[in-house]
């Protein structure tokens, strides 16, 4: 049984990788129409007729090392149009951050609504669209992360009965 465990542990980590890859190429394409349509706001700004605004809000991966198996979480975030934001929340230490991370759910994922509340307009249907293709990849991503948790449980107490 021990082996069966194993294979089912080695199948699902190489399926969770290609899902992940999955998610970052979307990422990555979001993150090109997203620099593009901002660089053609900014190129415009001089356009007395121009009345769009340049987006802040884009997404991001994060990789949480676990014990056993990485969990994989997609995150939002504001960049704003200042350089850096100084976060002196530290006492002595100040850190640099480009970024302010949007708040997520107790299972991982971030609202529409809070992300529709940071959006300009055509970000919004960028946004719209992203997760119309990412929605299913995350949710198999969480599925596989959850099934791994229980195979390793399943695996270490099989080990410690032998």
């Amino acid at each position: 049984m021990n082996n069966d465990v194993l294979e089912i542990i080695e199948y699902l980590t190489s399926k969770k990788d290609e899902l992940a890859s999955q998610l970052e190429s979307l990422v990555d394409e979001y993150w090109v129409t997203w620099r593009d349509t901002n660089r053609n706001i900014i190129s415009q700004s001089g356009n007395p007729d121009s009345v769009a605004r340049v987006g802040a809000v884009a997404p991001s991966i994060r990789v949480y090392a676990t014990k056993a198996h990485d969990r994989i979480i997609l995150r939002w975030r504001i960049y704003e149009n200042s350089w850096a934001r100084l976060n002196a929340a530290k006492q002595d230490k100040q850190t640099l951050r480009y970024a302010k991370e949007i708040k997520r759910n107790k299972d991982g994922t971030t609202s529409c609504f809070k992300l529709t509340k940071e959006a300009v307009s055509w970000e919004v249907e960028q946004i719209d669209r992203f997760l119309s293709e990412a929605e299913p990849v995350i949710t198999l991503i969480n599925s596989i992360h959850q099934s791994l948790k229980l195979l390793n449980k399943l695996n270490t107490k099989a080990t410690t009965e032998l």
